[in-house]
């Protein structure tokens, strides 16, 4: 039976970013994957924006979070060999006088270093931006799939990595020293979930509340665009390499499921006609379901029955940006270096098994 100090059951972001930090602290780690499809963090665009919002408001420890990023991602690039993160301004296009107002406002106060200021932005032969926006130049994006992979081939390389559907009720054989999972000769000090919306089903940490909200995004060939910045007005347009752009997304939180929709489709077709000036061609269309938790923090810690099974979940609709930050946060618990942060502590909305 092969044996490990960790294994992590979901090569997702929260799984693949807690690998990473728990292997620099050195500890032999595995990750167990299903290798489905479509994931959320698939499908994710990755963006990485400091002010989100119809209220135009700064993202939730966005300083620390961003400056954890801008270490973490480069750090990963440098090992791996592959290219994945960029820093790159993204604009945000005002809808109304009064988000005008906001940020006039805020430019000065809370937002500056964020952002420049507000003008004409945009190409106006491309978009239609008759009240103008502004750039979040701390801002950058997460190519999500191609770090995931380039992660999956490094840890490959030292038997950090297998693929396996591993069934959570019958699977884990929980002791007071440790973890087995008999089926695949595995055991283990210590073993992580990171299932993403699937950990609602799961015997340890199903009483999570989750809100699930379910993202359609589109890929497009748009005919004379070549903007190389995400435009956002409601819903973003992205550039994707190869003259594609991706663009979404919708927010559902009626259908927690991963089949794309036409009403979907049509619904980000005519909220970026709105502000796009020219004519689109849709080539691709995905779905998942984002892991939010009602209260759009993440989760993370040890399982109050036992400290041999924990959680690392709920990054949401920005698990770029906080899955640095709360995997080394993690991790740094795990090594005996610190108390878990109370706001995300599991502990608070789960209670005895």
């Amino acid at each position: 039976m092969d044996s490990f100090d960790f294994v992590i059951i979901g090569q997702g972001l929260a799984g693949t970013t807690l690998a990473w930090h728990l292997r620099w602290r050195g500890y032999r780690t595995v990750v167990l994957d299903r290798e489905a499809a479509v994931t959320s963090s698939r499908v994710a665009a990755g963006l990485i924006t400091p002010i989100t919002g119809k209220r135009l408001a700064k993202s939730w420890r966005f300083d620390e979070l961003y400056a954890a990023a801008g270490e973490f991602y480069p750090r990963v690039e440098a090992a791996t060999g592959a290219r994945f993160f960029s820093r790159r301004p993204i604009v945000r296009l005002f809808r109304d006088g009064r988000e005008r107002e906001i940020f006039a406002r805020r430019a000065d106060g809370e937002f500056r270093g964020l952002v420049g200021r507000a003008g004409p932005v945009v190409d106006p032969a491309w978009f239609d931006a008759p009240l103008g926006g502004f750039e979040m130049t701390a801002a950058g994006r997460v190519a999500v799939a191609h770090y995931l992979d380039a992660s999956r081939d490094h840890f490959r390389r030292d038997s950090g990595y297998r693929p396996a559907d591993v069934r959570i009720d019958s699977d884990l054989r929980v002791g007071r020293d440790g973890v087995v999972f008999p089926r695949l000769g595995i055991a283990t000090g210590r073993v992580i979930l990171c299932q993403g919306f699937e950990a609602a089903r799961s015997p340890w940490f199903g009483s999570v509340p989750f809100a699930p909200a379910k993202g359609d995004i589109l890929t497009l060939r748009v005919p004379g665009l070549t903007e190389d910045r995400v435009v956002n007005r409601g819903v973003w347009i992205a550039p994707d390499g190869g003259g594609l752009y991706r663009a979404g997304s919708t927010y559902d939180r009626d259908a927690p499921d991963d089949t794309p929709t036409p009403a979907a489709r049509a619904e980000i077709v005519s909220r970026l006609g709105e502000f796009l000036r020219l004519p689109v061609e849709v080539v691709g269309h995905a779905a998942a379901v984002r892991p939010v938790v009602d209260e759009r923090k993440p989760v993370l810690g040890l399982h109050p029955a036992s400290d041999r099974v924990g959680v690392f979940n709920g990054l949401g609709s920005k698990g770029s940006l906080l899955a640095p930050f709360y995997a080394a946060h993690f991790a740094g618990f795990l090594a005996g270096e610190h108390p878990i942060d109370p706001e995300v502590d599991v502990r608070r909305v789960v209670g005895g098994r």
